[in-house]
């Protein structure tokens, strides 16, 4: 039996640990959180200072650690340095005391020396920490379990039913239906942007500064551009200066990560938990970045200096900044760990590429540069700008150029607008040749919908959520299918709406940036000593519980304390029929029910519009189920439209055969086959009936032939909620 033992909480983390420390250490695994919450119950007593009821997780994991640590001398708690790390420590303690002597190891990079440095200095559990953990479980539970019963009864009837409303999640799911509503109501307007074609050697272009918003502003400068003679007013020169970004955090890095890579939050925690805890190189396995779950940019002063020189010697002194680069946090900031950077900048990208997955080394290679850009010198490019004008208008012209690369020697900088545009030999006063006008009819566009990574900005910005939260928050909303991911966005469904107004309605603070950044804050104070646990939850409960008690006593009365009504007329009593909810799906029913109990089927994928607790569906109902007839080609009998999991399909009553809802449509690329309907991780798109002979494929439904190319279908672009074509050379798109 070791005299020494070190507990994580992961398996990877406990071999990378094992590894380091050899003979006279057990590097044992909790393998995640050992206590928690009873699933099937509150495990809150509200009325004894909201005191919880800890159960353990997995007993036999628990057993094995106190079969294994029986008789150690010292036992190393070496979970993750946040706040779910020191519960966990604690709770570890508190299972396996029996005399033994606990120690706490923070670990915020995975090296043999960074593990032999907290050797020599461990430290104690901090129960602050761990009582802001607690606050924050016991916060997600009380609104969790007892709003969630009250939005099933109110839909679905019965306490039991598979909805739910969470407390950090409330939030997000509003900012994205309230980006919905805002393109729902969009109403382009058109403008006109102009600009000059000047016929010299070699030509170039003159943009007009401004957009023009009316007809005859455009015809005003067309009249003055053909009356005016073109002069060079002033040539100017500017130097650019191309700038390194703070090192990463955790909300930064899953921005980037989701922009650059396409990786969603979770899938960049999870391959950086990875990178952190320690992959094989060598046959050794080595921890390549810190902790990643921060909200600071601080760097330790050892890992600059490791940079500096590493740049020194790698790129040349010119590459160099001419001194130390440090950042300030923007934010307020726990500061407990450093940014996210490699543990040694030595391991270059290129040199563990061998040793990683093409994930891992695609996370590890933008963690590298954009640590090593941090202490590099400034891009300089120059850039030259013309002013020309003609009468009353000046027109802009300009080119820009690299001069130095400097940052853009490891990181891949986005080109600037004029970049190599090529301009003539121009001087003040120089009178140009006439140039021809040039101009286009655009339409302002509505806001895009929220990418994964645009939202992790958004709540970063309204201090909602904090690291460890920022990838959960969005895997939750759309495994609860409130909110689906449509080419690359987030689009809310009809049931996150439902949850969202309901929330608006009767628990307002729930979905309110400000409360919510509050509720933040105060476990920030929790975790600094400045407020109690206990504190904190009955200042909650004093506002949330007789907002609980509202729902229940119109439940109680048999009051309808929340109908989300449609435009579809029930087909009995011409009543408007309502939205409920019924074993995971939505469904329609008569608002009259029990008087009327006429129901409908709706399907997942529906059309809709929703505002304020009403929603558009008549159309949509329509366009769904008109499908043209096809008969079963085993028993030539019509097939009738199924609706499951993956959206509709046709199946024939007598023999089972499926086959896909076709729209009736030919394919425009082969002319054979028809486009049918086709349900994917990012939700319904169409497709040649021919695949894989064909892989034509359209991300909105088709309409028919193009009109003006004759080559294309129209489609409803689910972006802009326009027609297109999709032929990309169609004049008339």
């Amino acid at each position: 039996m070791a005299d020494n033992v070190v507990i994580v909480e992961s398996p990877t983390k406990a071999r990378t640990i094992s590894a380091y420390l050899g003979r006279g250490f057990l590097v044992l695994s909790s393998r995640g959180h050992v206590r928690d919450l009873p699933e099937d119950e509150l495990g809150v007593d509200i009325h004894n200072g909201f005191a919880p009821k800890w159960v353990i997780r997995n007993r036999k994991v628990v057993a094995e650690l106190r079969a294994k640590t029986k008789g150690a001398k010292v036992i190393y708690l070496a979970t993750d340095p946040d706040r779910e790390g020191e519960a966990i420590a604690y709770d570890l303690m508190e299972l396996l005391q029996d005399g033994h002597r606990f120690a706490r190891l923070l670990l915020h990079e995975i090296t043999p020396e960074s593990v032999r440095e907290a050797l020599r200095n461990p430290g104690e559990i901090d129960l602050r920490k761990v009582e802001a953990q607690r606050a924050r479980r016991i916060l997600d539970r009380l609104v969790g379990y007892q709003v969630s019963p009250l939005l099933a009864r109110v839909l679905a009837g019965r306490q039991f039913e598979s909805l739910s409303a969470g407390r950090v999640q409330s939030v997000a799911l509003r900012f994205i239906c309230d980006r919905e509503l805002e393109i729902q109501d969009f109403v382009p307007k058109p403008y006109w942007e102009v600009a000059l074609q000047f016929p010299t050697d070699p030509p170039f272009l003159a943009r007009y500064p401004r957009r023009l918003e009316k007809p005859e502003d455009l015809e005003g400068l067309r009249a003055l551009v053909a009356e005016a003679e073109a002069v060079v007013e002033r040539v100017e020169e500017e130097k650019i200066l191309r700038r390194p970004s703070p090192p990463f955090i955790t909300s930064t890095l899953q921005q980037a990560a989701g922009t650059q890579l396409g990786f969603s939050p979770r899938k960049t925690m999870q391959i950086a938990q990875e990178l952190y805890e320690g992959v094989p190189i060598e046959g050794k396995p080595v921890g390549l970045i810190t902790y990643m779950r921060t909200d600071s940019v601080r760097v330790a002063e050892t890992a600059i200096a490791q940079a500096r020189e590493f740049i020194r010697q790698t790129f040349g002194k010119e590459y160099l900044s001419p001194k130390p680069r440090r950042f300030k946090n923007k934010t307020r900031a726990q500061d407990a760990h450093e940014a996210i950077r490699p543990t040694d900048v030595a391991r270059t990208p290129e040199s563990v590429a061998p040793y990683l997955t093409p994930d891992q080394l695609k996370l590890y290679d933008l963690i590298w540069r954009r640590f090593v850009a941090t202490q590099m010198a400034e891009g300089v490019w120059m850039r030259r700008k013309v002013t020309i004008r003609l009468g009353e208008a000046e027109f802009v012209a300009s080119t820009s150029w690299p001069e130095f690369p400097g940052i853009a020697r490891v990181l891949e900088l986005e080109k600037l607008p004029d970049e190599g545009v090529a301009l003539p030999v121009l001087v003040p006063g120089q009178r140009l040749p006439r140039p021809e006008f040039l101009w286009e009819e655009k339409e302002t566009e509505p806001p895009k919908r929220y990418t994964e990574a645009g939202l992790v900005k958004k709540l970063e910005q309204e201090g909602i959520g904090r690291p460890s939260t920022y990838a959960q928050i969005v895997s939750v909303i759309q495994e609860r299918g409130y909110v689906r991911r449509e080419n690359g966005s987030l689009k809310p469904t009809l049931l996150g709406f439902i949850v969202t107004d309901f929330l608006r309605r009767y628990f307002p603070e729930t979905v309110r940036e400000d409360f919510t950044a509050q509720m933040e804050a105060d476990l920030d104070r929790i975790q600094e000593g400045d407020l109690t646990r206990e504190e904190l939850l009955r200042s909650f409960y004093s506002w949330f519980s007789p907002k609980l008690k509202t729902v229940e006593e119109l439940l109680s009365a048999r009051q309808k304390p929340f109908q989300v009504l449609t435009d579809v007329s029930c087909p009995k009593c011409g009543a408007p029929m309502e939205v409920r909810f019924w074993d995971g799906e939505l469904y329609l029913a008569c608002s009259r029910y029990p008087e009327c109990k006429s129901t409908r089927d709706l399907p997942r994928t529906v059309a809709f519009r929703y505002r304020e607790g009403r929603v558009e569906l008549a159309e949509g109902l329509r366009a769904a189920e008109a499908v043209p007839e096809r008969l079963c080609s085993n028993c030539k009998v019509p097939m009738e439209v199924r609706h499951g999991r993956y959206g509709r399909y046709l199946r024939c009553p007598q023999c089972g055969a499926t086959a896909p809802v076709s729209t009736g449509v030919k394919c425009p690329a082969c002319a054979e086959g028809e486009l049918v309907e086709r349900f994917g991780k990012s939700g319904t798109f169409y497709a040649c009936s021919r695949y894989p002979e064909c892989k034509f494929r359209l991300p909105g439904r088709p309409q028919g032939p193009c009109p003006h190319c004759e080559q294309g279908v129209l489609y409803e672009d689910p972006r802009r909620h326009i027609l297109r074509c999709s032929n990309p050379d169609c004049s008339g798109d």
